[in-house]
């Protein structure tokens, strides 16, 4: 499959997780948070999150983005907040020439945990099960980032060998 950056958008902080995708699994290479200026006007932040992203993807030169979709949010402003920020994931991708995958929060976490309803402390033990990890992940954005990235390696081995088996 190849590098996959994995990406849980946000507007007051993004997790993103960078992963060498071998099988269904992998190994992490980077993993962290665009820290954005939580007091500056929207438009700064998102080009903050545009400009990280762009480095980031300049960097460590995925063959793939994998993003969280958003699902549905109470609070409108929130959500319309979470979008913009999706919107400048999409447009750092596209400007790559880079696939994009979208994962609802139900997918990640039944392909990481088995069960679509999980918890974030479920999602991040079965993460910290799945990959090595040096230290213990601790920030949700995080754990979630890597664990879109390893919902995409699963979904993209599966797709490969049906491809193969009906080749």
């Amino acid at each position: 499959m190849g590098r996959i950056l994995g990406i849980d958008p946000g507007t007051t902080g993004m997790g993103y997780a960078i992963l060498d995708a071998v099988g269904q699994g992998g190994s992490l290479v980077a993993s962290g948070m665009v820290e954005v200026p939580k007091e500056a006007p929207a438009a700064e932040r998102l080009l903050a999150i545009g400009t990280a992203l762009d480095l980031l993807i300049a960097e460590h030169a995925p063959v793939a983005v994998a993003v969280e979709r958003l699902f549905f949010n109470r609070n409108a402003r929130t959500a319309m907040a979470v979008a913009e920020a999706r919107g400048v994931v999409l447009l750092c991708a596209a400007r790559a020439r880079l696939p994009v995958a979208e994962y609802t929060p139900g997918e990640v976490k039944l392909a990481v945990t088995g069960n679509g309803g999980a918890d974030k402390r479920t999602v991040q033990r079965m993460v910290a099960l799945l990959i090595t990890l040096e230290r213990p992940i601790t920030a949700d954005n995080v754990a979630d980032a890597i664990a879109i990235a390893l919902t995409h390696a699963q979904r993209a081995s599966f797709a490969s060998t049906v491809a193969k088996a009906l080749e």
